[in-house]
């Protein structure tokens, strides 16, 4: 019997286009680990580098290759020799700096200073001069991931989600705001791995609530507190270092961080993963994003307490409730073929299953647990249940 695949839908296919930079320095001492630094992070996708230490060769591939440029970035010399008396391009520039240099007219940067926001101003600078399609439109989609009871496989589903979205080539970031994180991705990593260049969570809480008090927009930019995750294939936040720092969280800051990642440019999509009972970042989640997976397991237990969950929010809180179900797709977990048990409430429909993984119950570590093909097929249906609205369609063949 032939391999089955699904289709992607078509609207679920963000292009982005990189930019086209050239890079002129004379020092390779700086270029190497700029090269590096850009193969090796989100920036990765936004960039296609050629780079240059010398001159001649800056200028004949200027003189060939420049309908193929979409932006110069380069030191004064390099400038003076291109633009000439002029001073003209049809291609966007902008000049690096030292300091202590002539002026020559138009955009410059500051050539030391951290690469995140060396690249990220870059960025914001295409965004206005050069007109190219960088990112989807307007801000990401924030999918909050959540289960009225813990040992549904909330995280499990969050980290798929993650894969899933890196498979299809489309930039996610998770934000995981539980109070104590499940170390299924960050089983063995020190607190501090991944923070020596990025000043992390703690800190883009505390400049957020600044920036808010001074009403005025955070001057940083994401990249300068996040970090790239290998398994994942995206960004996120390292660990925090005190359990505090998340319990302090209140209701306001987890919008305005969820905002603040949302309206950065750099992702499509936001996964949300927060904790089963309710706080202050759980309720702001569930008010606030945008779409909503709500995980249950095929257990008689789970559905009786989130059928009397739901319940009781329908009478607290009818307006919230109406909101929350009209943006949730509900998941089943941990099944053995046909639902064992009936979902709690008839306006609640299981949109996907998915299958129960004996030996996820047994300690199994997690680059196993984040490669169950059986566990992925299905895994697939639920993203595209949720970035679409509908399920993809099976059938045989290679993926449209």
């Amino acid at each position: 019997m032939g391999r089955c695949f699904f289709c992607v839908p078509r609207k679920l296919v963000i292009r982005v286009i990189p930019v086209r930079l050239v890079l002129a320095v004379k020092d390779e001492q700086y270029i190497e680990p700029l090269l590096h630094y850009i193969r090796h992070s989100e920036f990765d996708r936004r960039f296609s580098v050629t780079a240059f230490s010398r001159k001649d060769a800056f200028l004949s591939y200027m003189e060939s290759s420049r309908l193929f440029v979409d932006l110069v970035l380069a030191e004064n010399t390099f400038l003076e020799a291109w633009l000439g008396d002029e001073g003209a391009s049809h291609v966007p520039w902008i000049r690096l700096y030292e300091g202590g240099e002539d002026n020559i007219p138009g955009k410059s940067i500051s050539k030391y200073q951290p690469l995140p926001l060396l690249l990220s101003a870059v960025l914001d600078y295409t965004r206005g001069g050069a007109g190219l399609q960088l990112s989807a439109e307007g801000r990401a989609i924030v999918i909050g991931v959540y289960s009225a009871m813990g040992g549904c496989g909330k995280t499990t589903v969050a980290i798929h989600l993650m894969k899933q979205l890196a498979e299809e080539r489309r930039k996610a970031f998770y934000l995981n705001l539980e109070t104590i994180n499940s170390g299924i991705l960050f089983e063995g990593q020190s607190l501090r791995e991944g923070q020596n260049q990025v000043q992390g969570l703690a800190r883009l809480l505390y400049d957020l609530k600044a920036a808010g008090e001074r009403d005025e927009p955070l001057k940083q930019p994401l990249l300068a507190y996040a970090h790239r995750h290998p398994l994942l294939e995206g960004d996120t936040f390292a660990l925090l270092d005190n359990m505090n720092e998340m319990l302090e969280m209140e209701h306001k800051d987890t919008v305005r961080l969820m905002d603040f990642i949302a309206d950065s440019g750099l992702y499509d999509t936001i996964i949300v993963d927060v904790d089963s009972y309710p706080n202050a970042r759980t309720e702001a989640v569930l008010e606030h994003c945008d779409k909503l997976v709500w995980l249950l397991a095929d257990e008689w237990n789970v559905m009786r307490k989130n059928g009397l969950w739901l319940s009781h929010l329908e009478r607290s809180d009818p307006s919230l409730f109406r909101k929350i179900m009209g943006k949730t797709l509900f998941a089943v977990n941990k099944c053995t073929g046909e639902l064992a048990h009936a979902m709690p409430r008839p306006e609640m429909l299981a949109e996907v299953t998915l299958p129960n993984i004996p030996s996820w119950g047994e300690g199994a570590r997690q680059g196993s647990l984040l490669h169950s093909p059986a566990f992925q097929k299905d895994m697939l249906r639920l993203c595209h249940s949720v970035c679409s609205g509908r399920p993809p369609i099976e059938t045989g063949g290679t993926v449209q």
